[in-house]
């Protein structure tokens, strides 16, 4: 990766390879899939849900299946107006992105069972 994390969840890791979102093998280094061009993003694992949360450079955010099949994205979200390289944050059922002009805070869905 360029200046992004990668994260790793079920014996794969998934993350950045320049500006295209890859999966790869963390066992044995083979990249199972590169696809989703999202500029120079960053990622969150809701491990949880089997879930990846990708923050786009142009301010979208995307959940995207943790699946070493392919990628699937499930959400799409336009967060931010322009250009933002801040990790996204969740916290206490609450979504959080920022870039150098503005921030902005999204109540998460709870499941039922959540308390």
């Amino acid at each position: 990766p360029y200046f992004n994390d990668a994260v790793c969840h079920k014996d794969h890791c998934y993350g950045f390879d320049g500006q295209i979102f890859t999966c790869f093998d963390a066992n044995t280094g083979q990249r199972s899939w590169k696809g989703g061009r999202y500029g120079s993003g960053q990622v969150v694992l809701l491990a949880d849900m089997d879930t990846l949360l990708v923050s786009t450079e142009g301010g979208e955010v995307v959940l995207v299946a943790a699946d070493p099949k392919g990628l699937h994205e499930l959400a799409r979200l336009e967060a931010l107006h322009g250009k933002t390289w801040n990790h996204p944050v969740v916290a206490d059922g609450m979504l959080l992105v920022r870039n150098d002009e503005e921030a902005a805070c999204y109540e998460l869905e709870r499941s039922p069972a959540a308390p």
